[in-house]
């Protein structure tokens, strides 16, 4: 039995291709259901059609289910799925980076040749004296030590 894929093989396309006609055809019918009179239908000989009403009942149900489970049911799953907020999972978790006290960074990877063309759009001379480039950088997103947070935000201030 070969191995079902998602890759378009011609098989998917002629399904899909069924479908697409198939409901282009009954989009026709429920058109021509919807707007046509009803004594065109019993001209045709058609007598036991549903009543008109379910013609905008149905789209509006389906709607209203669409909009409550997208709007309601769906973000709600999110919130259940969510930690409370005193929960440790809130605070950290495995793959957060921690932020290393005194860390260096390394300069060993710098060379000393430029491969620019144009001396005069080189930037490794700016990088080369200035100094306090990289104490002025920005720092990588690290997560923060719930402690330090704490600390700067109740006893810092006081």
């Amino acid at each position: 039995m070969p191995h079902h894929t998602p890759a378009p093989t011609p098989s998917r396309a002629v399904y899909g291709f069924v479908m697409f006609l198939s409901l282009q055809l009954l989009f026709a019918i429920y058109l021509i259901w919807s707007l046509v009179p009803k004594q065109y239908f019993e001209l045709v000989g058609f007598n036991f059609l549903p009543q008109r009403h379910w013609a905008v009942s149905v789209p509006i149900f389906i709607l209203t289910a669409t909009f409550i489970f997208g709007f309601v049911i769906y973000p709600s799953l999110g919130l259940l799925m969510t930690p409370h907020y005193d929960d440790i999972r809130t605070i950290m978790d495995k793959t957060g980076r921690k932020i290393k006290k005194n860390a260096v960074i390394l300069q060993e990877d710098v060379t000393e040749d430029c491969i620019c063309k144009s001396k005069e759009k080189c930037w490794k001379e700016y990088y080369k004296h200035d100094k306090n480039f990289i104490k002025k950088s920005i720092p990588a997103a690290e997560d923060l030590n719930i402690w330090d947070v704490s600390e700067d935000l109740y006893l810092n201030n006081m």
